[in-house]
């Protein structure tokens, strides 16, 4: 199986000695943030504004999920739906859509996950990342394809205009459980999953060192079963307890003014003070009043994009689905379509981590180890593989936010693999 992707690796090393385009990262702040400030008009032929914040009903329960569109232009690539990590919203992947669109794509979708971003919050305190059921999180992402397939029409694009799915982290997962969910019914042409959340990495949340009881504590495992016992019995005592924060000390609400950029720290997720600080200014300055008065009502609790830490019911959820996710009889569901895995070796969130002076360096093989099964279970159904996993040396967490000699790699890595899964042009 290795040896069938060392000819497709050799070739993307000549890839990547043409990087794809992207902004310079000294003008990032610059060329973005006007775009969030000003609703600059998409077209001469659309009213509508370049960066558009939608909405759609999930009819499973009324909820509002959000969404945005970068873009009303039908370029010669294809549209891609980008679906974000835990805490980020939509719009920060405008820099990412401005990228891919000088390439050829458009429009750029991305959503906003239930409880984060410029989506509704679930709780009463919107600083919680909280969900009931994971499956949400995947229900709210087939609507918003159905809304994204209607919008594509009504601009224009043909039937055989190819779709693309990429995301981070959290995106990765729900995406995943998306193409399980509906197999060969997806639109999409191919899926770019950068540092998906397939086997997260827990005791990198907390601020303790990694002994041989901590790594157990801590563990998938652990995870689960303690946000079990905080859902489940204690919260006969407490019916407040899955709402709760599941680590309050290092990961409780958000305070303004609390991030600091600290250079090459794998839990600052990127090399890029311009990229991190970018959050920090939309978080912590942009003025977010003219929009919550305009586009939400009372009951969603929404004030801004800011997010604090998940709670119990929030690991509950996810720490059961990625376990799922995971089986053989679960991946065989995945459709007929390439998917390209891509994580950075110094993801914190990904790897796998070895006891403190054990002398192992943490590794990557969860998620090798994800893609060699998905095409396992590829070749028996298909006759093909369909996964490519390529690490990204030297990468921290957020591939799409990373600084330019990571992030431009990662960019020409998903344009390669989108065009060659299509036979595009370069």
């Amino acid at each position: 199986m290795r040896h069938f992707w060392f000819k497709l690796i050799t070739v993307l090393s000549l890839v990547f000695s043409s990087p794809a385009f992207a902004l310079e990262e000294g003008k990032v702040f610059q060329t973005v943030v006007p775009l969030y400030s000003e609703d600059a008009p998409c077209s001469p032929e659309f009213a509508e504004p370049f960066w558009a914040r939608k909405s759609v009903a999930n009819p499973a329960d009324d909820y509002v999920v959000r969404y945005s569109r970068f873009s009303c232009v039908i370029g010669d690539s294809g549209a891609i739906l980008i679906a974000p990590g835990r805490t980020e919203p939509a719009y920060e992947y405008l820099e990412t859509a401005l990228d891919f669109i000088a390439l050829g794509y458009g429009p750029i979708y991305a959503v906003d996950h239930r409880g984060q971003g410029l989506s509704p919050r679930m709780l009463k305190d919107p600083l919680k990342g909280h969900v009931a059921r994971f499956e949400d999180y995947i229900s709210d992402l087939d609507v918003v394809v159905s809304a994204m397939q209607a919008d594509l029409s009504a601009l224009g694009a043909p039937a055989d205009y190819p779709r693309f799915f990429t995301s981070n982290s959290l995106g990765g997962a729900i995406g995943i459980g998306y193409f399980q969910t509906n197999g060969a019914e997806t639109p999409f042409a191919a899926a770019a999953l950068l540092g998906p959340m397939i086997h997260v990495n827990y005791i990198s949340f907390v601020d303790t060192d990694a002994t041989w009881l901590a790594l157990r504590t801590f563990s998938e495992f652990g995870a689960n079963s303690q946000a079990n016992l905080r859902c489940g019995v204690l919260s006969w005592f407490n019916t407040e307890k899955c709402a709760e924060y599941a680590n309050e000390a290092d990961f409780g609400p958000y305070v303004t003014g609390s991030r600091s950029f600290v250079p090459d720290t794998e839990s600052i997720m990127t090399h890029s003070r311009t990229r991190y600080d970018l959050r920090t200014h939309m978080w912590d300055a942009f003025d977010w009043a003219k929009i919550a008065a305009e586009e939400y009502a009372e009951g969603e609790f929404w004030t801004g994009p800011q997010l604090g830490g998940s709670t119990n019911g929030w690991v509950k959820e996810a720490s059961r689905f990625n376990r799922q996710m995971r089986k053989s009889k679960n991946l065989e569901k995945m459709p007929d379509m390439p998917v390209l895995l891509m994580t950075g070796t110094r993801d914190l969130r990904a790897y796998r981590q070895f006891r403190s002076g054990s002398g192992k360096e943490p590794d990557l093989k969860r998620h090798s180890d994800f893609c060699d099964d998905m095409n396992a279970e590829s070749l028996v159904t298909f006759g093909n593989y369909n996964c490519l996993f390529i690490p990204i040396k030297g990468a921290f967490h957020e591939l799409y936010k990373e600084r330019d000699a990571e992030r431009s790699v990662a960019i020409s890595a998903v344009d390669w693999f989108f065009r060659m899964s299509t036979r595009l042009p370069r």
